[in-house]
């Protein structure tokens, strides 16, 4: 690769649009305050403000996973994600296709409980969304190499909360939940959206930690 095809690459990635690579697409702020730390384990490289970020769309869902930095030992480093545990990789075997990868999750009884739990359509709209949102982070957290069985529950709290936060950004941010009023959107953005988010993921993760 010349320096040419570098350039291009290092101007996708400051671009609106990203670089793409495979279907995912990663997109770096136009300004970004990075804080460099070698030590003898290797070299950490921390995005001290804003935050580079990977785009997909997955389940017919857009997702948005912000990188927080990057550890880059010996033989292998680790991408240290918002709201997940670090994706460690090898250098040898790191491939992009490992992030996000699929997972054989049925969600067919979750949705039925969606369904008795809320009558209205409008929290069942939200609780389905964020079913898949929580199943796609399940989803990256298991490729990170966590064994879940080994969390104590301090540690499970951590993941529940990290988990929430990362399905409430991604549902404001896909905007496919909307009021009709200002007074109506505040409710729903303020009271409605986390409690139906917080149920959805309790439900899901405490299935999936055992």
């Amino acid at each position: 690769m010349d320096i040419s095809e570098i350039k291009k690459i290092i101007d996708q990635v400051f671009s609106s649009d990203g670089f793409k690579f495979l279907n995912f697409f990663f997109t770096c702020p136009p300004s970004v305050d990075i804080k460099l730390n070698k030590d003898k384990e290797g070299i950490n490289i921390d995005f001290t403000k804003s935050m580079p970020y990977v785009k997909t769309k997955r389940m017919l869902i857009p997702l948005t996973v912000y990188v927080e930095g990057l550890f880059l030992g010996e033989n292998s480093g680790s991408v240290k994600l918002k709201y997940f545990p670090d994706l460690h990789f090898e250098y040898a075997g790191f491939t992009d296709e490992r992030f996000g990868s699929d997972k054989n999750i049925s969600l067919e009884s979750f949705n039925n409980q969606i369904n008795k739990e809320y009558p209205d359509e409008e929290r069942r709209k939200i609780a389905k969304i964020a079913l898949q949102y929580t199943n796609e982070w399940a989803t990256i957290v298991s490729q990170a190499g966590l064994n879940i069985r080994e969390c104590g529950q301090v540690h499970r709290k951590k993941l529940k909360q990290d988990c929430e936060k990362f399905v409430l950004e991604n549902i404001k941010n896909s905007k496919e939940i909307e009021a009709k009023s200002a007074i109506l959107s505040f409710i729903l953005i303020y009271f409605v959206l986390p409690a139906v988010v917080s149920w959805v993921v309790k439900k899901f993760l405490d299935n999936f930690f055992n």
